[in-house]
């Protein structure tokens, strides 16, 4: 697939464009991520870290532009400061002292799905954001309902509002979250 045909796609489906970017790019990421953070990371962090450079591709996605280089050169650079920000991170944790240039041995990618994790990162913020659109008292209604565990009762209480108008304004912020979802082909 071209540079432009993704950025076709990405407009028409983004889970789609996320799931072929993964596809066509992912044991690049892995490769130049396990490079950098292998001398002080362990699997997890490791995977935690293509995660973090596929939520931070798909979220830049809007910079990137074909006439000036191409899709792989963006994701590359992209992984490169997400790993050497990581190694940093890590080292200062740590207080590991290593070479972030050193050559050595490429592992493969673990049995576990860095596509799904980061699908189910950018789900997960997609999904705060809306929330957040909601506008009050239906962000406060769902956040509490739905963080902080608390009854329709509770909430009324604490919003001074009546249980029903809890209910209904929950029921049509639910919905609305499950339209902007459906629209979005999240669903």
């Amino acid at each position: 697939m071209t540079d432009t045909e993704w950025l076709a796609l990405l407009k028409r489906s983004p889970r789609k464009a996320h799931s072929v970017l993964i596809e066509q790019y992912g044991n690049l990421v892995y490769a130049i991520v396990i490079n950098k953070l292998r001398s002080c990371a362990e699997r997890e962090e490791i995977e935690d870290c293509v995660s973090d450079v596929f939520v931070k591709v798909f979220e830049s996605a809007a910079k990137f532009d074909p006439e000036y280089g191409t899709l792989k050169s963006f994701i590359s650079t992209i992984a490169k400061n997400t790993a050497i920000d990581g190694f940093r991170r890590l080292t200062c944790r740590r207080n590991v002292t290593s070479s972030i240039e050193d050559d050595g041995i490429i592992l493969p990618p673990a049995d576990d799905s860095p596509e799904e994790e980061t699908q189910q990162k950018l789900f997960r913020r997609r999904l705060w954001e809306i929330v957040r659109s909601l506008g009050e008292p239906d962000t406060s209604i769902i956040v509490f309902q739905y963080f902080y565990d608390l009854t329709i009762r509770e909430i009324a209480i604490k919003l001074s509002m009546s249980a029903d108008a809890v209910q209904k304004r929950s029921l049509r912020a639910r919905k609305r979250i499950g339209q902007i979802l459906s629209d979005e082909n999240y669903c």
